[in-house]
């Protein structure tokens, strides 16, 4: 039994110390919030492996402050956006997080005085070839605290058993002028 503890016990601590996931959004909305101020600034990870993308329209950062069960997370070089993305095995499941996410979102108390303004977007369909992508995307605009989140679901079906189901957070703060 010691021989384990001893083998485990670095692990565990390992596992300990890693940033925390927060299962309640309206806190992670008010620290995503917060954070947004300065810039997201010490959520940016360092080193090698810490550009998540990049490409012509520009890169994304990996963030060490994670949402409950996301993939990952990530912020935009400019650092006035914060995305978070899961993904499901299948649609039902992914539908099910969504509208779950929005709801929790929309009944959160607002980020300074006034309740955010929903703009929901109906679900839409694109097919190209044996590629089939259907997308729905809520947004909660939050004109006092200048700060939108999107919420998006998007399913990628195609040919040989090719299939994504994939739900998008996006916290945006438009740049300094």
């Amino acid at each position: 039994m010691r021989i384990i503890t001893k083998l485990f016990a670095p692990l565990a601590m390992g596992l300990l110390s890693l940033p925390a996931a927060h299962a309640d959004i309206c806190a992670d909305l008010r620290s995503i919030h917060q954070q947004s101020q300065s810039h997201f600034d010490g959520w940016k990870k360092d080193g090698p492996d810490a550009v998540m993308k990049s490409d012509k329209r520009g890169s994304l950062y990996l963030s060490n402050f994670m949402l409950d069960g996301a993939e990952s997370c990530a912020i935009s070089d400019n650092s006035t956006v914060y995305t978070c993305i899961w993904r499901y095995a299948t649609p039902a499941e992914m539908g099910s997080a969504y509208q779950r996410l929005v709801n929790e979102a929309k009944a959160c108390a607002p980020l300074a005085k006034e309740p955010p303004g929903i703009i929901a977007d109906e679900p839409r369909e694109r097919r190209q070839g044996d590629l089939r992508q259907v997308t729905e995307v809520t947004g909660l605009d939050y004109a006092d605290a200048e700060v939108t989140v999107l919420i998006g679901q998007m399913q990628l079906t195609g040919p040989r058993g090719l299939s994504r189901n994939e739900l998008k957070l996006s916290f945006s703060r438009p740049q300094a002028r």
